[in-house]
């Protein structure tokens, strides 16, 4: 009894180590293809195995306003692939000719995409969920799959568009800040891995193995989205009121640098791409280029006034012209005697700053002008912009530092303008326009964090003091009422200005009319530009671009609570 039970303990030993050295056999070869032996061992089987990728495209970060207003996101929609040579017959002849009028597409275009096709095709990356249910209720059994994916979508539609930007059907950023940003926009792809020989479409939870995308970063802006909303809205009312050609209106606080509101006009819709035009997609606020006209004059008198060839008291005598060299220069207004700063900043008189150009002279002009930032880019955060054009001074001879003295004969951007302004405004410190308040990670990690940059001062307190003085006494009975706002306290400078001619000259009735305001003029909070191009009767600034100040300035004092 005993030897049997000895020799089945045995045989049971003896099968617990086969077993054992079995198992540990086939882990050892595991170990040595996969571990110490794994490039050699894919190799010689790679041919026999065939594995693909799909790509996860990574949800695009949002665009959002200073309050976290989305102004840009993706939207949940579907992907439609067709495979035609998985399509039964019948399928081919009833079902799939009612795809084209559920996707409010040409059916033209939608078979020659699936002609001698063999392989799945992408037919759209957009459907809604109505859309989706409509082709799911045609049954088709194979060559169809639906997938979810994401859309860009813009909520306020044409709001912002210029500034925003527009992305492609690959999801690229083709302007504004969808461009300039889009390396922190796109986010990271991940990726499906799948055997290649499979004959069926790959849906989630179908890989065999993946890596997880990862969403683009949030951009958050400096604008308020009211405060957009309503420069859009007063502007477009303007431009409609007067038939213009076109607009602009930057609203920006000069303490910091930051841009409140950037309005660009035309516009366009970025959920239509079909409407952009090269038109439309340009952001006036920092791609054109204009003289400015008597806008400039509060720059002209600061320079003057901080080399001391200027007094705040001085007196001017102004005939309606001045014989410069070979040239005569007409002031649009026979002014006579007229004191001091303020007079002469009232009545926006042409000789008077003339002569205080001449009397400056240019070496001192220019120093003053690429002090302030003409003729280079403000280095704003945003595609496109242009520097201005500054003459090169060997070639300004008297008549050309005359006329550019009151804003002729020099080109500036809106955004170059409204920071010389803010830098007057702010005591002479100029501070770095900025777009971008925050940028933020998937996981809410703050990448990038605005704080005010003061890039220089470029005039003495008591010199921006004096200029501000004279601008306060522009907005007043006497100067420009239309731009006044009961209560308030407010400065600013009209400009009107002829636009060149083809012929060498300036015409008569295309016009460029252009009011920079500051709110209030005794604590500054805001600058506000607005500039109207083109209107189809020729008129004057204080009924044109004044107006559409006051009414934005009168927004804005109600929604920030500006005090007195």
């Amino acid at each position: 009894m005993e030897n049997k039970e000895e020799k089945f303990i045995q045989k049971l030993s003896l099968l617990f180590l086969i077993i054992v050295f079995l198992f540990g056999a086939i882990f050892i070869k595991h170990l040595f293809m996969g571990v110490i032996n794994r490039e050699a061992y894919i190799a010689e089987i790679g041919s026999q195995l065939d594995f693909g990728t799909i790509l996860i495209k990574a949800e695009r970060g949002e665009i959002v306003d200073r309050n976290n207003v989305p102004l840009a996101l993706s939207k949940d929609t579907w992907e439609l692939d067709i495979n035609p040579s998985e399509l039964s017959e019948e399928d081919k002849k009833s079902a799939l000719s009612k795809i084209p009028k559920i996707l409010e597409i040409d059916e033209g275009k939608f078979y020659s995409l699936l002609k001698d096709q063999s392989v799945y095709v992408r037919i759209s990356t957009s459907l809604d969920d109505e859309q989706k249910n409509a082709i799911k209720s045609l049954n088709i059994k194979n060559g169809v799959a639906i997938t979810p994916t994401k859309k860009r979508v813009y909520p306020y539609n044409s709001l912002a568009s210029n500034l925003i930007g527009f992305i492609g059907t690959d999801e690229q950023g083709l302007s504004g800040l969808e461009y300039k940003f889009d390396s922190y926009l796109k986010g990271i792809d991940g990726s499906l891995y799948f055997p290649s020989n499979s004959n069926k479409p790959i849906l989630p939870g179908y890989s065999t193995f993946a890596i997880d995308s990862q969403k683009g970063n949030t951009v958050q802006l400096t604008i308020d989205v009211n405060i957009q909303y309503q420069i859009e809205k007063n502007l477009v009312e303007t431009i409609q009121e007067t038939n213009a050609k076109s607009g602009v209106v930057i609203v920006m606080n000069p303490k910091t640098g930051e841009i409140l509101g950037m309005a660009s006009y035309p516009n366009f819709n970025p959920n239509n791409l079909a409407e952009i035009n090269n038109n439309n997609v340009i952001n006036r606020a920092i791609q054109i280029n204009y003289e400015p006209g008597s806008v400039l004059k509060p720059i002209i008198a600061a320079a003057a006034l901080e080399e001391e060839t200027l007094r705040t008291d001085e007196d001017f005598y102004c005939k309606g012209y001045l014989n410069v060299k070979d040239r005569v220069l007409h002031c649009w207004q026979t002014h006579g005697e007229e004191h001091g700063l303020n007079e002469i900043m009232r009545n926006s008189c042409d000789v008077a700053f003339i002569e205080i150009g001449l009397n400056l002279g240019k070496t001192k002009l220019y120093n003053y002008l690429t002090k302030f930032g003409f003729g280079r880019p403000t280095n704003i955060e945003l595609p496109g912009e242009e520097k201005g054009i500054l003459a090169d001074v060997e070639n300004v001879g008297d008549v050309e530092l005359a006329t550019m003295s009151f804003g002729q004969g020099i080109a500036v951007t809106p955004m170059q303008l409204i920071t010389a302004f803010s830098a007057i405004a702010n005591n002479g410190i100029e501070m770095k326009p900025t777009i971008i308040k925050k940028i933020t990670d998937h996981n809410n990690n703050v990448i990038y964090n605005f704080s005010p940059t003061a890039k220089k001062t470029v005039l003495s307190p008591k010199v921006a003091n004096e200029v501000m003085d004279a601008l306060e006494a522009v907005v007043s009975d006497k100067g420009v009422p239309q731009a006044k706002i009961e209560g308030y306290a407010i400065a600013g400078k009209t400009g009107t200005a002829q636009k060149p001619s083809q012929d060498g000259g300036y015409s008569n009735t295309k016009l460029i009319y252009s009011f920079c305001g500051i709110v209030p003029a005794n604590d500054p909070e805001v600058v506000i530009l607005t500039i109207i191009e083109e209107t189809e009767e020729p008129g004057y600034s204080l009924y044109i671009a004044a107006p559409l100040f006051q009414k934005i300035a009168s927004f804005i004092i109600k929604y920030l609570r500006i005090p007195q």
